[in-house]
């Protein structure tokens, strides 16, 4: 589910397969529109899933999204580094 064949976290294959993202990657433009509508996306299961979920269960989430998005900004921050390399 999470990892390729090779046993690698396959984020890039989750997110190419995702439905919003081919969506929104028609016309090879992101709009403002398109980051608030999946903006407001991303709000709304995060609010269902504080009512469905234990306090435990919410802190794992949590600290998955935090490393994801730290995991994230660090890659991008390497690339930029590494631009002219």
């Amino acid at each position: 589910m999470f990892f390729n064949k090779e046993g690698i976290l396959d984020i890039d294959g989750m997110v190419m397969e995702n439905a919003s993202f081919k969506n929104m990657m028609e016309d090879g433009v992101i709009t403002e529109e398109e980051i608030k509508a999946q903006s407001d996306k991303v709000v709304s299961i995060l609010q269902d899933m504080e009512n469905k979920y234990s306090e435990e269960q919410l802190a794992e989430i949590k600290d998955l999204l935090i490393e994801s998005s730290v995991l994230y900004a660090v890659y991008n921050l390497y690339s930029i580094q590494n631009i002219d390399k």
